[in-house]
This record gives structure tokens, C-alpha cells and sequence, in this order.
């Protein structure tokens, strides 16, 4: 029987000789430029296709647009239309304002510049009479006024003005007086309730209830141990201060504990 091994149906590529399979496992070199050369080919071919494509495709849209003449063939029109008009407009224009100047010099005759200047004269005279009479009617009330203004101020008597102002004046001072009055009361009042007000939180307050202020050397004295390193020592009662030891002398020293003897221990051998 023939021997076949099992890679022989599992492999895709089967070689009788280990230089057969060298051969199938490295491609020959003009295969490859075979096949580079074929790609290059292929290439070309599709790029050329795609510029002839688009190059069809512009000339399409080339065609679809309109002409340059055609385009130009509106605005030529209208400016010839235009050209024609114009002299006959001008002509008709000129035309118009000969005829409305000739109505305006009809206006400006001798005779009507006449009449408006004898109409403008007389109603120049007739504002100037109403303004001689408003004038006249003007200054004689004010004239009037000012009599009755002299014939008020005549009447008075300058000791009577005069004790007017006095009394104004005593009344103005006496109002000050009692405005100033009623504010140094009113500044009292706080002062006295800010005075009470200090004496309730005042330590004084706390001495009446039975308690005492100590101080030793000008100090105030918060414990024990430093009472008993101040020289001297004042206590602050309610009633008055009193004073322990004399300022300067000397703290008093504690008595030294009595030293005891060490006993005898004896040998220890």
C-alpha cells in the first residue's frame, strides 16, 4: 500500500521534494514584476477613465449653458432702447422748464411786486401801531404798580419795622433756647442710662454679692500659686481694700523638711 501521511489532506499546497516547496514558498522575481507591471497597467487604464469621464461630463455641462451672446443680447437691447429715448427727453424736459419759467416770470410783473410790497407796508404800520399801543398799555401798569408798591412802603414807619424785627428776633431766640435746652436734657438722659449701664457691667456690681478682688504687686491675682509668690497682697471688698503683708519684704520661705537619717543596711556578705 501506498504510505500518506496525514498533512497530505490537511495541507493547501502539497511538494514531492523539499526544493519543489522552496520554490512554492518564495515567488520567482518575474512573476512579481510580472504582476507589479500588470497593476501599473490597470492603473493607468482607470485613471484615464476617470479624466475621459470628467472631461465628458464638463463638455455636457458646457453645453447646457448659455451662450455669451445670448447673455448679452438683453442689456444691448435696453441700452439701444435707452439711447434712442434720451434725446426726446431731453428735448422734453428742456421743454417743461421753459414752460414753468415762463409762469414764474409771468409772476414777477413791476405791478405785482408793487402790490406785494404795498401789502407787506401796511401790515408792517399796523404791527408797529399795535405795538405802540401794547408798549404804552405796558408801561402805564407798571406805573401803577410801582405807586402802589411806594405808597405801601411809605406807610410803614422805620420804628415800627424796627420792633418787628426785635420781636422776630426774640422769638427765634427763644426758640433756640428751648431746641438747645431739650437736646442737652436729651444728652443727659443717654449719659445717664450709658453711666448706669456701665455700673451694671462693672465688676463693683459682682463685690456686692459678696465676692473679692485680689491683687499682689499691682497685678491681678488668679490662683493660689500666685498669691503665694506675691510679697504683698491686696483684697478689694466691697467697702474697701484691704492690705496683706508689707510692699518689699520679702516672700516668707517654707520651713525645710527635716532630713532623715539613712539606716543602717548591714553588709550583705
Amino acid at each position: 500500500e501506498t504510505d500518506t501521511t496525514l498533512i497530505d489532506f490537511a495541507s493547501d499546497k502539497r511538494a514531492p521534494t523539499p526544493t519543489a516547496a522552496a520554490e512554492l514558498a518564495v515567488p520567482v522575481r518575474l512573476d512579481l514584476l510580472a504582476w507589479l507591471d500588470g497593476q501599473s497597467a490597470r492603473l493607468s487604464h482607470a485613471l484615464s477613465s476617470g479624466v475621459e469621464r470628467r472631461g465628458q461630463r464638463l463638455r455636457d455641462l458646457g453645453r447646457a449653458l448659455p451662450r455669451v451672446d445670448s447673455l448679452l443680447d438683453g442689456p444691448r437691447q435696453r441700452l439701444d432702447v435707452w439711447g434712442e429715448r434720451l434725446p426726446a427727453a431731453l428735448i422734453r424736459s428742456v421743454q417743461m422748464r421753459r414752460v414753468r419759467l415762463s409762469d414764474a416770470a409771468g409772476a414777477l410783473r413791476p405791478a405785482a411786486l408793487r402790490g406785494k410790497l404795498r401789502d407787506q407796508g401796511q401790515r408792517l404800520t399796523q404791527t408797529g401801531e399795535r405795538l405802540g399801543h401794547a408798549l404804552g398799555a405796558r408801561t402805564e401798569r407798571g406805573r401803577e404798580r410801582y405807586d402802589a408798591m411806594s405808597a405801601r412802603f411809605g406807610r410803614v414807619e422805620p420804628h415800627e419795622a424796627l420792633q418787628r424785627r426785635r420781636e422776630d428776633l426774640t422769638r427765634l431766640s427763644d426758640r433756640f433756647g428751648q431746641v438747645g435746652a431739650r437736646q442737652i436734657k436729651d444728652w443727659r438722659d443717654r449719659l445717664d442710662a450709658l453711666d448706669r449701664l456701665r455700673e451694671t457691667l462693672s465688676y463693683k456690681a459682682t463685690l456686692e454679692r459678696g465676692y473679692a478682688v485680689v491683687r499682689g504687686d499691682g497685678d491681678l491675682i488668679k490662683s493660689a500659686a500666685a498669691a503665694g509668690r506675691a510679697q504683698s497682697l491686696e483684697i478689694e471688698f466691697a467697702d474697701g481694700v484691704h492690705k496683706v503683708g508689707q510692699p518689699g519684704a520679702p516672700a516668707p520661705k517654707k520651713p525645710a523638711k527635716p532630713q532623715t537619717p539613712p539606716g543602717d543596711q548591714g553588709s550583705l556578705f
